[in-house]
């Protein structure tokens, strides 16, 4: 599978960005795998980070999802919540993955708040189409993972609070 650069259409970031924001929250104290053989089986290039992810979707492998993304400041009930969207995925026809450079700007819209930042630094993103018809408009379903660089492999980063909860 070769790697594809593409730019996005300005109207599908915004659901890009929902969906990332969805994806990228998780559980408190969570780690990822300490294991060296867990480490050393993630990513390091391009190519191989996508065939990683539609690998994992296909043969619905959560495990390889759960060491991938990066878990540092999430919470439990976002960890739930990341985990069921990925699960959403497995299965299904997939007809194109590209890893994108990120925007400057793309993720200042879903930080402008002040209470959510990435939980590490994110470089490129990684678009998985699915072989479906399109739910809304013409854009065929679509999930969006943010991706940085940890220690010379991918991650998937996460959106995760600034501060405690709200009330704590």
């Amino acid at each position: 599978m070769t790697v594809r650069r593409s730019i996005v259409k300005p109207g599908l970031r915004l659901a890009a960005l929902a969906l990332a924001a969805g994806l990228l929250g998780g559980p408190a104290g969570a780690q990822p795998a300490q294991d060296g053989a867990a480490t050393a089986a993630l990513p390091s290039q391009p190519d191989a980070l996508v065939a990683y992810v539609t690998t994992a979707l296909r043969e619905h492998d959560l495990s390889a999802f759960e060491r991938l993304v990066n878990w540092t400041g999430t919470r439990a009930q976002r960890k739930r919540l990341t985990l069921y969207q990925i699960r959403s995925g497995f299965g299904r026809a997939i007809k194109a993955a590209a890893l994108e450079p990120m925007p400057e700007d793309g993720l200042a819209e879903a930080t402008s708040r002040g209470s959510l930042k990435a939980n590490m630094p994110v470089t490129d993103r990684l678009r998985v189409t699915f072989d479906e018809q399109p739910v809304e408009g013409d854009a065929p379903p679509t999930s969006v993972f943010l991706i940085g660089r940890e220690g010379g492999t991918y991650r998937i980063a996460l959106l995760v609070p600034t501060g405690p909860p709200k009330g704590k």
